[in-house]
């Protein structure tokens, strides 16, 4: 399902990812400090204990998607600190960017998230 934002908005990019939660699992057992510290904002930081792994797969799959989407070239985990995810209704979830080296929020969007299985996936879309 897509959502769309408003009529006369026009679609900047779309972005979609998927990963396993035994992937996860495994990915976090080997470098979970190592993500806590680079890839997770500090309130993500402050919650991460109390996040399920299907939780954590959703946070994962939004902000890769939401990068995809945004179409910016790579920027290290630290880039991924600059995400902020706001869980809406349902699966639907709203997102911004503000790169390191952007003073004010760059990109706003907005996605779902899917699941089958062992797999969760988010699409995320940017509007200009």
């Amino acid at each position: 399902m897509l959502l769309v934002k408003q009529q006369h908005a026009a679609l900047k990019g779309v972005g979609v990812d998927l990963i396993s939660c035994l992937r996860i699992k495994q990915f976090l057992a080997r470098h979970g400090d190592y993500v806590r510290a680079r890839f997770l904002n500090a309130s993500e930081r402050r919650s991460f204990k109390r996040l399920s792994l299907q939780n954590f797969a959703e946070l994962f799959t939004a902000k890769e998607a939401f990068f995809k989407a945004c179409g910016e070239a790579w920027m290290g985990l630290e880039g991924f600190q600059g995400m902020r995810m706001k869980r809406r209704s349902g699966d639907f979830f709203e997102m911004e960017w503000r790169p390191a080296r952007h003073s004010k929020v760059i990109y706003r969007g907005e996605g779902h998230f899917f699941r089958s299985g062992d797999l969760v996936g988010a699409q995320a879309m940017i509007w200009k």
